[in-house]
């Protein structure tokens, strides 16, 4: 198909196609552009070859093509249908697909607030036995999330990062064949399963567990194959339950199986849903669930202060940690975690070093008041799993619970911000910056101090927590007393309940509070020689920690090489704690390379949203290993 092809819109639409190949990789003719974005945009499938796609735009002149080069093909190009890079130390290309909306109705206009992220996208990589399979990116679709209620399901993706002699293609290479055949076998086969989850993220012994999961037909005839749920404690299959699958055209089934294990025992466990035709994979999700264990709760590392200095397990120690959204979920991981991800992710934070984790809580009601008071439009069906009352539902409890039993399963400890994001019983929903009615208004107060009363009681006795009552107020000067009061006031809804857990509040603000508060905390760019030191008596740790790079090589390396020397600096400043913003760059935002966007593509730090290391986040390794 030639350019004039392309550019004729009675010839190449989804009606007359479903797949459009890319055989030059990062080239394209860029005149195409519009009506390749448009066939995308209907669904249509895609197939790059090799490298960035739509990174390098052809113009023909004279006869001869020549690269029209973009000032930031990311922004013009790739951003607008989804689609990330990073580069690899190995010179290929990382990728990998937004999950997000691009019609977003609205900008957050008070921090980083984004709970439009509707994963209606899905990526990951190829598993063949072949080599640089790392490198093939699948990406499918449940939804289109380019035209607000559209009827019509997407086609499948599969983009190839490596190029020339590493190509997984490359006709010298022994695997290629297999390679392209599973790839052929993914893209053409219509049924996809997402969604997979269970009705609880953690369970108490004799519950039984209820397991869901979608199946959408994709394509314009029926489809039989069969679906698997299987459950695994470790590796060691527990349960497996298969289901005959028949679909019509462009439909989607709701499945659900239940387990009654009689008694769990294990404290984690694997759920995979895997469709099947024949003997051949065609789709797999996974998940998890965490049984509660208070032998694990009791056991995680206890922090307590002397003087400037924190006792971690009963010893002098440093907080070394990182701040954490999940890398494709964000903060959808408090309304439909994937508990699987997380535990991975808290293993290899333990695996770095790190012994600190600090996440933001979004209150569940919180989504469904950000969509009624601040975007003023009917919720998407997707969270209808939101709370619909002020305190949390025992579903949202059982997030919490799983969360911190993963995090003190791997000796985190686990730091929580709890009043940014919350209902409007409880605040403002439309952010936190600057917003004071949450620390002036008693209706309110009152509300937070029963949240508080809930927490208490359930993980007071929990060692490894502590508690961080608001990031970043930025509230006026003047405003500094009440804040003082505000604290105060809930530090004694803690102790009055029996929570001893240390209490800080998320920004520079804390120093003034130090008298209420247990430690300090610090949110920077650039960390120095800290000359307020000598005045203060307690902890002060650096508690976000921001080193932004872009997605080039060189920007990584830069990147890693500015860490260290933040590092250094921390360790010079007789600070307790160091803390960066934040552990994974994300893969679930905006499609449209704004300022929204660039905070999560910059501001990862030790991994790709893929799951890859970063420069930076080995470099943390060897600090973290070595001091």
């Amino acid at each position: 198909m030639g350019q004039s092809d392309l550019l004729d819109a009675e010839h190449f639409n989804t009606y007359a196609f479903d797949l459009l190949v890319l055989p030059y990789g990062e080239a394209f003719p860029h005149e195409a552009y519009g009506q390749i974005k448009k066939f995308v945009f209907n669904g249509g499938g895609l197939l790059n070859i090799a490298g960035r796609p739509f990174w390098a735009p052809m113009k023909k002149i004279d006869g001869q093509w020549k690269n029209m080069e973009s000032a930031d093909p990311y922004k013009e190009f790739l951003s607008p249908l989804g689609i990330k890079y990073y580069e690899s130390g190995r010179g290929n290309i990382g990728l990998s697909v937004t999950t997000s909306l691009a019609y977003s109705p609205i900008l957050p206009t008070h921090g980083n607030v984004f709970p439009y992220r509707i994963p209606v996208r899905d990526f990951f990589l190829l598993k063949t036995a072949g080599e640089n399979t790392n490198s093939v990116v699948l990406t499918k679709s449940w939804r289109n999330p380019y035209q607000k209620n559209s009827k019509g399901i997407p086609k499948k993706w599969c983009l190839i990062g490596s190029r020339g002699e590493d190509n997984p293609l490359n006709p010298e290479s022994p695997f290629a064949g297999e390679i392209f055949k599973a790839i052929a076998d993914r893209l053409s086969f219509p049924i996809i399963i997402h969604e997979l989850e269970t009705d609880l993220a953690a369970y108490k012994q004799k519950e039984k567990v209820a397991i869901f999961v979608k199946a959408t037909n994709i394509s314009n005839s029926a489809y039989r194959c069969s679906l698997d749920f299987e459950i695994f404690d470790n590796d060691r299959l527990v349960y497996k339950k298969t289901r005959p699958l028949k679909l019509g055209a462009g439909k989607t089934i709701n499945f659900k199986a239940v387990w009654d294990p009689g008694e769990f025992r294990g404290s984690f466990y694997a759920v995979k849903a895997v469709l099947r035709e024949n003997d051949l994979i065609l789709d797999e999700e996974e998940n998890g669930f965490v049984v509660i264990n208070k032998k694990i709760l009791q056991n995680g590392p206890a922090l307590q202060v002397s003087g400037k200095d924190f006792i971690i397990g009963g010893k002098k120690g440093l907080i070394l940690g990182a701040n954490y959204y999940e890398s494709k979920l964000g903060e959808l991981m408090w309304l439909r975690p994937n508990i699987f991800k997380i535990r991975e992710d808290f293993k290899s934070m333990r695996d770095s070093g790190i012994n600190f984790v600090r996440v933001h809580y979004h209150h569940s009601k919180w989504f469904r008041d950000y969509f009624s008071k601040v975007i003023r439009e009917a919720q998407e069906p997707y969270f209808q799993s939101a709370d619909s009352a002020p305190l949390p539902s025992k579903r949202s409890l059982r997030i919490l619970d799983a969360i911190i039993q993963l995090a003190q399963e791997q000796n985190l400890i686990f730091c929580m911000d709890i009043f940014s994001l919350v209902p409007q019983e409880m605040g403002n929903p439309v952010g936190w910056l600057g917003l004071s009615e949450r620390a002036r208004d008693d209706e309110k107060i009152r509300v937070q101090e029963k949240f508080v009363g809930l927490l208490s009681v359930r993980y007071k006795d929990v060692p490894g927590i502590t508690w961080d009552l608001w990031n970043e107020p930025r509230l006026k000067e003047s405003e500094m007393l009440l804040l003082k009061d505000w604290s105060k006031r809930i530090k004694e809804a803690f102790r009055k309940n029996g929570d001893n857990h240390l209490i800080t509040i998320g920004d520079d603000s804390s120093l003034f509070l130090m008298d209420v508060l247990d430690y300090g905390c610090l949110h920077t760019y650039e960390p120095s020689q800290a000359d307020f030191m000598p005045q203060i008596v307690k902890p002060v740790v650096y508690q976000e920690l921001w080193n932004p790079a872009g997605c080039s090589l060189d920007e990584e390396i830069r990147q890693a090489e500015e860490l260290n020397k933040d590092f250094k600096v921390f360790l010079s400043t007789g600070l307790a704690g160091f803390v960066p913003w934040q552990w994974t760059r994300q893969s679930r935002l905006w499609n449209n390379a704004g300022d929204s966007e660039k905070w999560d593509d910059d501001l990862g730090l030790c991994t790709h949203e893929d799951g890859t290391p970063k420069l930076a986040g080995n470099n943390l390794r060897s600090l973290l290993k070595r001091d």
